[in-house]
């Protein structure tokens, strides 16, 4: 019995041992979190020479109203949360959430965004 135990333990064990998500630490870039090819969390980069975790966040904005769907992202170490009601930022996944706009900072931001999304499909 207790060797069946300890075989139904072990799995449990490692999975203890995982190392937890943290975001890319690298300078000026700005990242998303993707699905992995192995079914876990990757990040990649989707723009690099940004100066700060605003601009950034500005970009993931753009990429939720394009999407529909919330998105995470990361800067220089922090987590980027951009939902349907506010964005976040976090130093992880179960931290305190800051809001990084206030809601008329982010409305200029949408409008700011969907004016470029406009030209865009205009051509301009």
């Amino acid at each position: 019995m207790r060797r069946i135990f300890l075989v139904l333990l072990a799995p449990l064990a490692l999975a203890g041992c995982e190392k937890p998500l943290t975001a890319p630490t690298n300078p000026g870039v700005c990242w998303r979190l993707a699905q992995g090819m192995n079914g876990k969390p990757d990040f990649r980069p989707i723009a690099p020479d940004i100066d700060t975790l605003e601009n950034c966040a500005a970009r993931l904005e753009g990429m939720r109203m394009v999407s529909g769907q919330p998105i995470t992202g990361a800067f220089q170490g922090r987590f980027i949360y951009v939902a349907d009601e506010d964005i976040t930022v976090a130093s992880g996944p179960k931290a305190q959430r800051y809001r990084v706009f206030t809601p008329a900072q982010r409305l200029e931001v949408q409008k700011g965004i969907q004016t470029l999304l406009d030209r865009e499909k205009a051509g301009g």
